[in-house]
């Protein structure tokens, strides 16, 4: 094993969970804090803060060096590739920027950007999106869609259509064209700049909301159908979201809950989107895209690097 590779698994490995490591913090914390001996609750607190800040100190050190071995560790690893980026509510334009220069460094190339409107995700806006997805289809012979009553995903069907391809056919011909000016119209979704292509491998940047509340599980059931729609539709997907998107009620778990993804070519990660977080993204496509897809960042309280990256770091 290299000198690189040593310093770099682990590197890895401690920012994926350091996540991990703050919320058992906190934990400590609420304990301390039902005790009654003031002198005692200080210095629990102060020891905390401590370590808190050491973790700190240590993640922004391992984030720089994760910063500068990113580009090395991507190369090649999309080379030729286009991709679709699809950003989901509540994503900030650095992510997506940042986004994008992974997938340069991958040697692969964004075809376009899909901001996709909180409406979408809105179940109170329910008829409204299929009213759209009706609008859209119409004239489109091609596009395969579900049954009207089926909102969520013959609505993803449409969006796959415009977005996304598969293999060589990748065109942004007269059918996504129509597809898009509906959608844009209908201020559903946003596109970076007029594509010349539909991507065949898609990001799916999405948000660590999770929770039991009715709204945040539907939200991200809609996520979820979309991305199984875009998993049809193109060659490979990985859904990239913060740690907590794989709790309980995070698109993630709605993703691992559905078996019907156990058949398609999709990876996720919730290691967000530092340069950690970037190349397990990049990583976790290419798995994906490879028939070999998997959930990467930490799963089940553990970190799980994807494949690769150790060979890549000698």
């Amino acid at each position: 094993m290299s000198t690189l590779r040593r310093h770099l698994l682990p590197i890895f490995a401690a920012l994926i969970t350091l996540a991990v490591g703050i919320a058992l913090g906190a934990g400590r914390l609420q304990q301390a804090e039902g005790s009654h001996d003031s002198g005692s609750l200080k210095a629990a607190n102060q020891k905390l803060r401590d370590q808190i800040a050491a973790s700190r100190d240590a993640h922004i050190f391992d984030g720089a060096w994760s910063g500068a071995l990113a580009p090395r560790l991507l190369r090649d690893r999309l080379t030729g590739a286009q991709v679709t980026i699809v950003a989901l509510p509540g994503i900030s334009t650095t992510s997506v920027d940042d986004t994008v220069q992974a997938i340069q460094d991958a040697g692969g190339s964004t075809a376009l950007v899909v901001t996709v409107d909180a409406d979408v995700l809105d179940s109170a806006k329910k008829t409204y999106v299929g009213s759209v997805a009706d609008s859209s289809l119409a004239g489109a012979s091609d596009v395969v869609a579900p049954p009207a009553d089926d909102v969520y995903p013959r609505f993803g069907a449409v969006l796959a259509r415009a977005y996304v391809g598969m293999g060589d056919n990748t065109r942004y011909d007269s059918t996504a064209v129509k597809i898009d000016s509906e959608l844009q119209g209908a201020k559903l979704v946003e596109l970076d700049k007029d594509p010349l292509r539909r991507g065949s491998l898609v990001v799916v940047l999405a948000s660590g909301a999770h929770g039991a509340d009715e709204v945040t599980v539907a939200a991200n059931l809609i996520a979820s159908e979309l991305v199984a729609a875009f998993a049809r539709a193109g060659d490979a997907v990985i859904v990239t979201t913060p740690p907590t998107g794989r709790d309980t009620g995070g698109v993630l778990a709605a993703i691992a809950d559905n078996g019907d993804f156990a058949r398609m070519r999709v990876s996720t990660a919730n290691a967000g989107t530092s340069p950690s977080g970037l190349v397990t993204t990049v990583y976790g496509l290419a798995t994906a895209l490879a028939g070999r897809p998997g959930d990467y960042g930490v799963v089940d309280g553990k970190p799980v690097l994807p494949p690769g990256v150790g060979v890549a770091a000698d």
